[in-house]
């Protein structure tokens, strides 16, 4: 009456085994992805086969199927002890890429070979007669030819190497290993078991492979589930961390946030108190002279040509002022551009205004329509031609010409226009280039300081660049960089082709 009961036994440990590993590879396909879940579940789906192999063949009468059962329960050792070596390596993070191929390709020839019946030799099923508590067990065997006891050392080894690797994890600080190295160890001894009642050392015993994998399988999933649960544990520590460090940085922005507005504060401060003093500054000066002028007109006895040239100083400053407020009333109002096709000849030549008799002006545009037709507001850059056609004047006192050279370039990593104004006066040095936009900074005795920056701010306004070259001696290069065409029109999508 034993053996049907083995066979009922093992029947329900293969049904434990599958479920087990179906659970593993559903948690693998639904949640983790973890490599680890999926081997395990393939590894209890191999020793299914196993054990169900071997309640098989408790059951069956016929020599034939009974061979075919026990091959069956031996490939499904020969897989799973590949497999569960894959993982344990996997566990204890040691996994090697050739050693993985290494040990699958093997398996693949045992596999082969037990498939060929190369494994057993002729007539090689063999019953063992067993006597276990006062009953008489039949158990099946096949005997392995010679060069099958060689591939046996394969799973055996396979086997026996996975406790030394969970030892290893669990000393490296993995404690949730202990319950799996402990049913490790177990299946080493059944494994043990079961070699020696085939080779009848100790006849009254029953094949322990699959009794003692189902309690390695428990340990094991109860370690995954541990180190899933410490995962889970460390993960919302961290998640904790993370929000605590969030809120902190929250609170840090928000500190650095007042902080910047109030170094905004302050640099607007700073800056409107240095333009006042560059303002107080330059308003000093003319009405000092203005001053003592009217204090001179006012003497009496004067000439009628002292009083004509001291009204003219006075006409002189007066119009310096004028020049002052109308430059800095420029530089400070923002920048409102109206946009419109312009002749950039036309635009050029008429900066000759601005020019002494003793310059002249040559302006050299190539045919291409889309760089003889400038998109920008005519106003503003009358004032852009006229500052800096005036600074190349008084940096050429003697006379001389000025250049207005107009060609094709790159802004911003798209087509620009570029527009060269050279003078070949005495240039400036590297200290007075580096300070040439800074406001109220000049080098000449009647200039505000202002040109060049309310240059830079229009040309800001029409996306534009400034860029200014200098040698001392040798005179200087201003660059003014224009997007080609009408921007606001590109930004709508239809560019319509300057003519």
């Amino acid at each position: 009456m034993i053996t049907p009961f083995l066979s009922g036994m093992l029947s329900a440990w293969t049904a434990a085994q599958i479920g087990l590993g179906a659970f593993f590879v559903l948690a693998f396909w639904v949640s983790s992805r973890e490599a680890e879940y999926l081997l395990f579940g393939l590894l209890c789906g191999a020793m299914a086969v196993t054990t169900g192999a071997l309640a098989a063949a408790y059951g069956m009468a016929d020599p034939g199927h009974r061979m075919m059962a026990l091959q069956l329960s031996h490939a499904g050792v020969i897989a799973g002890a590949a497999l569960n070596l894959d993982f344990v390596i996997r566990y204890a993070r040691m996994r090697q890429p050739v050693l993985m191929v290494a040990i699958y390709s093997v398996a693949a020839v045992e596999l082969l070979a037990l498939n060929m019946r190369w494994w057993w030799r002729p007539q090689g099923l063999e019953l063992i007669g067993s006597e276990i508590l006062g009953s008489h067990v039949v158990h099946a065997t096949l005997l392995p030819a010679r060069a099958a006891l060689v591939g046996y050392l394969v799973p055996v080894i396979e086997l026996l190497v996975s406790p030394v690797l969970l030892l290893f994890a669990y000393r490296r600080g993995r404690r949730e290993a202990l319950g799996a190295f402990v049913g490790a160890s177990v299946l080493c001894l059944a494994i043990g078991n079961d070699a020696a009642l085939v080779a009848r050392i100790v006849p009254d015993t029953l094949y322990l492979l699959p009794h003692a994998f189902l309690g390695y399988a428990f340990a094991m999933a109860r370690t995954l589930l541990l180190r899933y649960r410490r995962t889970a544990v460390e993960l919302e520590q961290t998640i904790g961390r993370l929000r605590l460090r969030t809120e902190e940085l929250r609170r840090s922005d928000a500190d650095l946030k007042l902080i910047q507005t109030e170094l905004v504060k302050k640099q607007q401060l700073a800056a409107v108190g240095e333009l006042a003093a560059a303002i107080a500054h330059e308003v000093r000066n003319p009405l000092a002279v203005i001053v003592n002028a009217v204090a001179g007109l006012r003497r009496p006895g004067g000439s009628k040509e002292d009083r004509a040239i001291l009204l003219g100083i006075v006409d002189e400053e007066t119009a310096r002022l004028n020049r002052l407020v109308t430059d800095l009333l420029r530089f400070a109002r923002p920048v409102k551009i109206k946009r419109s096709a312009v002749s950039l000849v036309e635009l050029a030549r008429r900066s000759q205004a601005a020019c002494r008799e003793s310059h002249q002006i040559d302006v050299s545009v190539p045919t291409d329509p889309d760089l003889r037709t400038i998109w920008v507001d005519p106003g503003l850059f009358r004032v852009v031609f006229d500052n800096l056609v005036d600074n190349a004047c008084h940096a050429m006192p003697g006379g001389g010409r000025i250049n207005i050279v107009a060609g094709r370039n790159q802004l911003r990593g798209a087509p620009a226009l570029r527009i060269q104004i050279r003078d070949s006066g005495r240039g400036m040095t590297a200290e007075v280039l580096e300070r040439a936009g800074d406001p109220f900074f000049t080098t000449r005795p009647s200039g505000t300081g202002l040109g060049l920056p309310i240059v830079q701010r229009i040309l800001d306004a029409h996306g534009g660049a400034l860029v200014l070259e200098s040698d001392p001696g040798l005179g200087t290069t201003v660059n003014l960089l224009l997007p080609l065409g009408n921007p606001e029109q590109m930004a709508q999508g239809a560019v319509p082709r300057s003519a």
